[in-house]
């Protein structure tokens, strides 16, 4: 099904089915019965990394049919469409995690937009909102466990199960006062995150989803900005554009 987008010649098309481009190659993924991509959570140190459950052949190279663009680009099909440019994915950390987890970006903007409703478009997050964020969260009794905090929980088990208590016991209560201090950064080290996501859940509040797409999510998004740099750049974008006819395609 096709909708128009605004400008004349401009739609989006949507479909259910298999979708093939001009070129005449198939870009659905077969294996239907697979999960697709996901945050994986180590229950134990509450660290996350990217992890893509349906497998990570969607940006590998697997057997299947090979197509060449107008440019000479070897392209393949059944499998998606392979981005031209490679992004690090943001991985979070303990803190911001457990803050998401939590909802507690959104319960703060709830009651931020209660006691100042005027809030412009052009939001601007302000050390004096992140000390009223700060005691929020205090208020809430926030807490979360560190990498560090988790990796010596282990450490204590395993003196524990050794029965060698009392021959660490000095060094551990000086190893726990060294993670208490190191998490006491946490939130400094966060404060790029953590402002991007007060902005994100207040914006998103008072404008919607209009608002949250172009206040905070198309200006800060790495593959948005990145997209926008190729587009403004015509001889970077060329470039991507034409295949590599030294080199033959491989299965």
């Amino acid at each position: 099904q096709i909708f128009p987008a605004g400008d004349e010649g401009v739609a989006l098309k949507l479909t259910t089915a298999k979708y093939y481009i001009p070129s005449g190659r198939c870009i659905q993924k077969q294996e239907h019965d697979k999960k697709s991509s996901a945050m994986a959570f180590d229950e134990e140190s509450e660290d996350t990394a990217p992890v893509d459950s349906a497998g990570a052949d969607t940006l590998k190279i697997i057997k299947r049919d090979i197509y060449q663009t107008n440019g000479g680009r070897v392209v393949y099909g059944g499998g998606g469409i392979v981005p031209d440019v490679y992004l690090d994915q943001e991985k979070w950390n303990p803190i911001e995690i457990n803050l998401e987890r939590k909802a507690l970006f959104f319960d703060f903007a709830v009651r931020y937009t209660t006691e100042h409703p005027d809030v412009p478009r052009d939001l601007v997050v302000t050390d004096q909102m992140v000390s009223e964020f700060k005691a929020f969260l205090k208020e809430k009794n926030f807490d979360y466990k560190s990498t560090l905090e988790a990796s010596l929980d282990k450490m204590k088990d395993v003196i524990k199960d050794e029965n060698k208590e009392a021959e660490f016991a000095s060094l551990l209560e000086s190893m726990e006062a060294m993670v208490a201090k190191e998490k006491e950064a946490d939130f400094d080290r966060s404060i790029d995150y953590i402002k991007r996501a007060i902005k994100r859940d207040i914006i998103s509040k008072v404008y919607g989803q209009t608002g949250l797409y172009e206040e905070v999510l198309l200006k800060s998004d790495p593959d948005v900005q990145k997209a926008l740099q190729l587009l403004q750049d015509p001889k970077e974008y060329a470039k991507l554009m034409v295949g590599d006819k030294s080199k033959k395609a491989e299965l």
